[in-house]
This record gives C-alpha cells, sequence and structure tokens, in this order.
C-alpha cells in the first residue's frame, strides 16, 4: 500500500513544484518497480485529460497540446510523438491508438503530461485535495 501512497505524493510534489521530492520519489518508484503505478498515475492522467479536454478534444487540439507538453519538458523529447497523441486519445475514449504502447512506456508519458496539466492547472490546496480524493476512489477500482 505504500507504493500507491508515494504516487500520490509524487503527483502532490508535482502540483507544488517541488521537483527536489518529485525526483527523490521518482528514484524510489524506480527502484521499487513502479507497483501500483499504472493504476493511481493513470487515474490520475485520465481524470486530468478529461478535465483539460472537456470539450472533446479533436486530434488537432491533441497534437497541439502534445507539442506544448514536449517544449515544456524537453527531457521526454525521446518518447514516441504519435504514440503520444494515441495515449491522449485513447483517455478521451478513442480505442485503439495504444494496442502497442508498453506499460513501462505508457507510464512514462503519463507522468510528462501530469506535469503539464497539473502546471497548466496550477490547482490550490483545497482542489488538489479533491483531486487526489478523486484520483486515489478511481484507481482503487483497479487494484
Amino acid at each position: 500500500m505504500r507504493a500507491k501512497a508515494e504516487f500520490s505524493d509524487l503527483i502532490r510534489a508535482m502540483v507544488r513544484r517541488d521537483w527536489g521530492t518529485v525526483d527523490q520519489l521518482l528514484d524510489g518508484l524506480e527502484t521499487s518497480g513502479w507497483q501500483s503505478g499504472n493504476q493511481v498515475i493513470g487515474a490520475a492522467f485520465a481524470i486530468a485529460v478529461n478535465d483539460r479536454f472537456a470539450g472533446g478534444g479533436s486530434p488537432t487540439e491533441v497534437t497541439r497540446f502534445v507539442t506544448e507538453t514536449l517544449a515544456q519538458f524537453p527531457g521526454a523529447q525521446s518518447l514516441p510523438t504519435l504514440e503520444m497523441e494515441g495515449l491522449v486519445r485513447a483517455a478521451l475514449g478513442e480505442v485503439g491508438f495504444i494496442d502497442n504502447l508498453s506499460p513501462e512506456t505508457a507510464l512514462q508519458m503519463q507522468i510528462v503530461f501530469l506535469g503539464k496539466l497539473l502546471q497548466d492547472r496550477n490547482p490550490d490546496e483545497t482542489q488538489l485535495e479533491e483531486f487526489m480524493a478523486d484520483v486515489e476512489r478511481t484507481a482503487a477500482e483497479y487494484l
């Protein structure tokens, strides 16, 4: 259960722009093998993407979002752009775009996207805790 809490802590640190804690948690999660990461990070990613593209999100809007994300996080430039677009579109309900995407790569992409989505959203502490409660409730459905 501690791994789940570490992912929640990671998301909180990303919102607070506490990069030292983010790096420390990522290092620890890398060592532990990312157990339970797909559920917690996946839930946060899906919720944040659907909030960001509440009106639907055309392919052009998704492409622009991916381009902005890669520009903001240069370390993510090695991630495959088309697959990143597919991951966002899959979160919006367009199935079939991520059939060949490895879980590890998807998780890396989701973390990068969360950095962008959460910084753009810039929630206050109350909004952050509401978001986290929603994430943890959603993730619990898949654990």
